[in-house]
């Protein structure tokens, strides 16, 4: 994808624009393409011969679907057979009448101010026309399917792809894939398809986007829409080859598309989205040849080029990316004793940067801080470590995510912030791959900025100097990268690892950690009285609420054992989240392959974890708590959340650059001094009381 500069967010280059008015611009443009496709419509269905066709396509004739915008309102009006009409005289005359003013019932009045508003008003939607619920509809699809999309970037998306839904499902993911696919092969990603047409998650994202349409029978557009993509080759032969619809093609369209969907193939699924991106090359191309016709008469005015700028919106995903670089990393370390002492660390110096890829550079860092900075004390922990605090985990994440950005602005003065995080989104949170990006972007580097001082610095490094050190150091050598498995790590691997950062450190500490021990002791003696008895206390309740967990996963486990004759066994929990709706059982998610857990790059929604900013590998296909009911309650405007709202606290909660009560757990008088100064504790009991919720 680099080489060439990626599409930015803008308002067609006209400065002083408002994001308000751009997204104004935005619909009306839409709105002008949409009644194109009503009017191809029009023209393709056997009204006359058919007039109960013209009330259902008022009604239900939405541009929702998996096909080409006209097929897809072809195909929701066909589908939909509500009750039969009452009989009357003048019946014909009304259809008649249906008929003449049908137009009137789809082109849009943008001049009524709240045809501009998204989304649209619950109270208002149901007078709208079926043009503007349409393009409720496919917005509504966009932002439920994928997260982090604002509405006024779903509208740009649209507007890119010529109001067709499925192209601009194509550019999301051409965008938030690693790499750009091309038109042949759209929506490949690792050879299985970037968007599932089948999936639960792409299912409910319809049926969301079929309720904000006022769609009077949601499942009816929800099943002929999988129904017609699963016969993509039988409603072809009636849809594209004949230029008007006989009653015939009617009626044997219906039974096609009101039958149940069939079984779907791989490339059966990945060909919507080939489709797709074949229509947008020959838009494109279209486009070029109406250009140069246009070529020294007036020009016409410049197509919209630039989505992608949201700043929020792609640290969000960049923070996810580096969510599942850390489960990777962690998953390594599962197993052995010394392994799994390493799980503490991680939390306090485990960074994806480094002179290696993003999963060696936080098992290096986080050997080596265990190695050369962590020191036995009085608070060790009298237990094992089964879970992995999942505030201190985001917060590490995030910690990693400035380093990155720290380190690569250092060596280019004249990149954003924002430009940095896409280089860094696009390279999968691979410092050195994305600066080669900005390399050949034409970015100039420069070096008056040392760039892992920067990072250590932005990152909260506990101890940035002794990290600078190891890392300009000559033990990072070629030795040391064949040192870092893919695989998981035993304890003669992390011992050799160990050896190679520190020659004089092993399993037993070294003598100088030895004389660090004797220097931290007199600094654990004078914490007050009250900070020993909380961390005590933490600990203790930290070591309760873990074996709560475990034996809620466990149960689940052996559950799906005795359902599937599948054992497995408990590793590390490294995500939880215990707020969900009483009544409703703590649900526990779990992937695991051969021991080494594999982070599934595919966009699967849950509100609950959004909300808060957590995040957990939720089951693709599988339903769970907060998969449905909340977006579709969001969808028909009835929830005290909107799209904005959960972007922005997903944003609030992940971006955590703070201390912790969890910090207190693995309390080290060596190196976290300054939260014993900074955070006195004056009312002991006060403390206490607020430990009564669950570690999680």
């Amino acid at each position: 994808m680099y080489g060439k500069r990626i599409r930015t967010f803008g308002n067609d280059d006209v400065p002083g624009v408002t994001e308000a008015e751009a997204m104004e611009r935005d619909i009306c443009v839409l709105l002008d393409q949409i009644h194109g496709f009503y009017k191809a419509a029009l023209n393709r269905l056997p009204v006359k011969r058919v007039p109960s066709l013209a009330p259902r396509l008022v009604e239900a004739g939405v541009c929702l679907g998996y096909l080409d915008p006209v097929s897809n309102i072809a195909i929701n009006t066909i589908s939909y057979s509500p009750s039969p009409w009452p009989s009357s005289p003048d019946e014909d005359d009304v259809l008649s009448r249906l008929r003449k003013s049908i137009l009137s019932k789809i082109i849009t009045n943008i001049d009524d101010h709240r045809v501009l508003e998204l989304p649209l008003c619950p109270c208002t939607a149901e007078s709208m026309t079926v043009a503007r619920r349409s393009l409720e509809g496919m917005v509504s699809f966009l932002i439920f399917n994928y997260r982090y999309l604002p509405e006024a970037e779903a509208l740009r998306y649209l507007r890119l792809a010529g109001a067709d839904l499925l192209v601009a499902v194509w550019l999301i993911d051409q965008d938030r894939s690693k790499s750009a696919p091309s038109v042949s092969g759209a929506g490949l990603l690792h050879g299985k398809p970037t968007f599932d047409v089948t999936s639960p998650a792409t299912t409910i994202a319809l049926r969301c986007a079929a309720s904000s349409t006022r769609h009077p029978e949601p499942v009816i557009l929800v099943s002929s829409s999988m129904s017609a993509v699963s016969r993509l080759v039988e409603v072809s032969k009636f849809l594209q080859d004949y230029d008007c619809l006989s009653a015939e093609n009617v009626s044997c369209l219906h039974q096609l598309v009101t039958q149940a969907p069939q079984n779907m193939g791989t490339m059966g699924i990945w060909r919507p989205l080939h489709l797709a991106g074949v229509r947008l090359a020959n838009r494109k191309r279209k486009r070029k040849l109406k250009d140069k016709k246009m070529k020294g008469k007036k020009k016409r005015r410049k197509e919209v080029e630039r989505t992608f700028g949201y700043t929020e919106a792609l640290k969000l995903l960049l923070l996810d990316k580096i969510h599942g670089l850390y489960l990777q990393a962690i998953s390594r370390l599962s197993g052995d004793d010394l392994c799994k002492r390493l799980r503490c660390s991680i939390l306090k110096s485990g960074y994806c940067y480094g002179p290696m890829d993003p999963v060696s550079n936080i098992i290096l860092t986080t050997v080596w801080y265990d190695s050369k900075l962590c020191t036995p004390h009085e608070f060790d922990l009298g237990f094992e470590v089964d879970m992995i605090c999942t505030n201190a985990l985001m917060r590490i994440e995030c910690c990693s995510l400035y380093g990155l950005l720290a380190f690569i602005r250092a060596y280019f003065s004249s990149l954003t912030e924002h430009d940095a995080i896409r280089y860094l989104l696009i390279s999968n949170a691979d410092i050195w791959s994305a600066i080669k990006m900005a390399e050949v972007d034409g970015h100039a580097m420069c070096y008056d900025h040392d760039g892992y001082k920067e990072a250590a610095l932005a990152s909260w490094h506990p101890d940035p100097d002794a990290l600078v050190k190891f890392f300009s150091s000559s033990i990072i050598m070629e030795p040391t990268e064949s040192c870092v498995p893919t695989r998981a790590l035993t304890n003669c691997a992390i011992e050799r690892l160990t050896m190679l950062i520190s020659p004089k450190s092993s399993s037993t500490k070294s003598e100088d950690q030895v004389q660090q021990h004797d220097d931290v002791s007199p600094s654990s003696e004078i914490l007050p009285e009250n900070q020993k008895r909380f961390i005590r206390e933490i600990q203790m309740k930290f070591k309760s609420d873990q074996g709560f967990f475990v034996r809620k996963v466990n149960a689940a486990l052996f559950s799906y054992s005795q359902e599937t004759g599948v054992q497995y066994e408990l590793q590390v929990i490294c995500g939880v989240n215990p707020v969900v709706v009483e009544g409703i059982r703590l649900s526990v998610f779990h992937a695991e392959a051969d021991n080494l857990l594999t982070f599934v790059s595919r966009e699967v929604r849950c509100f609950n974890c959004e909300r808060k900013g957590i995040k957990i590998v939720h089951p693709y296909h599988e339903s769970y708590q907060g998969r449905y009911d909340d977006f579709m309650e969001m969808a028909q405007g009835n929830h005290g959340f909107c799209n904005e709202a959960v972007i922005g606290s997903c944003d609030f909660y992940a971006d955590v650059k703070c201390t912790l009560k969890e910090d207190w757990i693995f309390y080290d008088p060596n190196m976290d001094s300054k939260i014993s100064l900074e955070n006195p504790i004056i009312d002991w009991a006060g403390a206490k009381k607020r430990l009564k919720n669950r570690i999680f």
